[in-house]
């Protein structure tokens, strides 16, 4: 089984509120809401607007599918590269996590629930965010980074529009690149405040995976987060995200 959530960002406080989860197991789709939907500003999908219901399908629901770049356009093959993944290999809850699920001037995201590693860690793969916002010079050196290279986070408490706020750090400059999606920031804190970190420096280190050079620079650097998951530690279980069908 894999699973995911849909995460929203309310047009006017900018903060993003998980919604909805996907789920799929062998071959079969269920989607439910979560909490997070009864935000008064958010609209159920179409044609799944009932919050309370839990809808099953052998086919991905038309609001994640049309987040999937058909493959017979060539800009499927283009996406995996930048996914580093290999056609026929992953599954659509895969690449939609990986990619975000984003489209253009879209509030929603696509957030894969991570699955504790034989050795014990919580891995999370990613994009960094604000790589358009950086200097010429700062662009230019996450250009030169390597797959493998180490990079290190932490928490920018000063940053006044998002006190959560993760920097993403190239260890061998020790220069901000950028920021750890914004939607992920709650889990990543409450993850290491588990590993009893109390302190901006996070353990999380983060390796990349593959610099996407001529990729739009929302998929220019591939990243994954690697933690310690200590035993107990359950992802996403703030009250929002509880599904509304349990509750009935």
């Amino acid at each position: 089984m894999s699973s995911a959530f849909v995460v929203w960002q309310d047009p006017e406080t900018t903060m993003w509120e998980p919604v909805a989860k996907l789920t799929e197991t062998d071959g079969v789709f269920k989607f439910s809401y979560t909490r997070g939907a009864l935000n008064k500003r958010f609209v159920g999908f179409p044609r799944m607007d009932q919050l309370n219901k839990e809808y099953s399908s052998n086919e991905l629901f038309p609001f994640f599918q049309n987040r999937l770049i058909p493959d017979r356009r060539p800009e499927y093959y283009s996406m995996l590269t930048w996914l580093d993944m290999l056609p026929g290999e992953s599954k659509p809850i895969e690449i939609l996590s990986a990619s975000g699920g984003s489209r253009k001037t879209d509030n929603f995201r696509i957030v894969k629930v991570p699955e504790r590693t034989e050795v014990g860690e919580y891995r999370l793969k990613f994009f960094i965010s604000g790589v358009a916002y950086l200097s010429d010079e700062l662009k230019h050196e996450v250009s030169n980074l390597v797959r493998g290279a180490e990079l290190s986070c932490a928490l920018q408490p000063s940053n006044s529009a998002d006190p959560n706020a993760v920097i993403i750090i190239n260890s061998s400059t020790n220069n901000s690149i950028g920021y750890y999606p914004r939607y992920l920031n709650e889990d990543l804190i409450r993850l290491n405040k588990a590993c009893g970190v109390e302190s901006h420096s996070l353990i999380t280190r983060v390796n990349v995976v593959k610099v996407n050079c001529t990729a739009p620079e929302q998929y220019r650097v591939l990243c994954e987060s690697v933690t310690p998951w200590p035993q107990g530690f359950l992802p996403f279980q703030s009250d929002k995200y509880k599904l509304l069908v349990e509750e009935i």
